[in-house]
């Protein structure tokens, strides 16, 4: 997705153009032009994220769109408009936050009850149409960093944010997205426990793909099923087979980086022949193995001696011929707790 220059508006927002035919006004004709449709018969408001995990320091980035699903031009009314022409086609503030009689971006903490996002202050004389009017198949959109324009963002938990633009008759775009402290990940066993650092820059959608998991315990009581001494311990399918998945069939695709395999990397299992397979099971490296180098995604690390005694005692465990485990070897549960950086700043929400 690309956006264009940078309109006139607060550091807060980021605006910028999308369109898939040149131009955004409909061609004028002799003829009367056809009855325009409505904007909420047509248009579709779209909200993404890079990632749906944040720290409380990091960033929130979120991309808005407007899109004219429609064939014939629209015109979507811009509250607050002053019938100026800006600079360039970007996305009125007004369509963004909506109006304090009627606002469009509102945000859900926890169960509590949606709160609306105030705008940022703008200046009096910023140009902005009387209406946003979108060619066919064209669209029209902005980015915005949201802990400048909503404070209270620090706070730790599940958020849903939510965007109305055209008013009650309109859809609405939501996306949800936890902000927390960073957690280290352990497993527990018959034979102790590993604590894993987690690579939430390196790795982040298969990192939250691996913190859900655990947060809803479905590690827990499942098995290591396959074991080789001086390569690798494999578990977390649901049915302790090789082929297992989630059992929603959700996959999350690849993200290698450079770090390298060492005794007691974390990283997620896949298919040989495909590398956007990762779903729920995970190996641990039991040495330092450069041919897995940049071929799986790593999405963490045990390092302590507690950890690496405990991987020694599971890696001298009797086997089968085909590496699996003469007797069960259960993930009793896997557990969160905040990362040592995270310990050792102030609690959420303080200064």
């Amino acid at each position: 997705m690309k956006f264009s220059r940078t309109a006139r508006l607060p550091a807060a927002l980021l605006l910028g153009v999308l369109l898939r035919v040149p131009g955004t006004l409909a061609p004028a004709g002799e003829e009367p032009a056809p009855e325009t449709p409505h904007p909420g018969d047509v248009v579709r408001p779209e909200l993404k994220l890079e990632r749906t995990l944040f720290s409380p320091t990091q960033p929130i980035r979120v991309r808005f769109l407007l899109f004219n699903a429609g064939g014939a031009a629209v015109e979507v009314p811009v509250p607050g408009g002053n019938g100026q022409q800006p600079d360039s086609v970007n996305l009125p503030t007004s369509l963004i936050f909506g109006t304090s009689e009627q606002p469009a971006l509102v945000l859900q903490y926890e169960q509590e009850r949606p709160t609306p996002i105030d705008p940022p202050e703008t200046t009096p004389s910023e140009a902005a149409p009387a209406v946003l009017r979108l060619a066919p198949h064209a669209g029209v959109g902005a980015e915005i960093e949201l802990t400048e324009v909503h404070r209270p963002l620090r706070y730790s938990g599940r958020y849903r944010l939510q965007w109305q633009p055209l008013g009650s008759r309109g859809p609405t775009a939501s996306v949800v997205f936890r902000v927390e402290p960073r957690k280290d990940a352990v497993m527990v066993s018959d034979y102790g426990k590993i604590t894993f650092s987690l690579f939430y820059d390196k790795a982040p959608r298969n990192v939250e793909n691996f913190l859900e998991l655990v947060r809803e315990r479905f590690y827990d009581g499942k098995t290591i099923h396959r074991l080789i001494p001086g390569f690798v311990i494999q578990g977390g399918s649901p049915d302790g087979s090789p082929t297992g998945i989630r059992p929603d069939g959700k996959l999350v695709p690849a993200e290698f980086h450079p770090a390298p395999f060492e005794l007691g990397t974390l990283a997620m299992a896949r298919k040989p022949s495909d590398p956007d397979s990762a779903s729920c099971q995970f190996f641990i490296t039991l040495a330092r193995l450069p041919e897995l180098d940049g071929k799986y995604t790593v999405i963490g690390q045990a390092s302590d001696e507690e950890s690496l005694r405990t991987l020694q005692r599971i890696s001298e465990l009797p086997t089968d011929a085909n590496g699996r485990p003469l007797r069960p070897l259960v993930i009793r549960f896997f557990t969160l707790v905040d990362a040592p950086e995270a310990r050792s700043r102030p609690a959420s929400g303080s200064d």
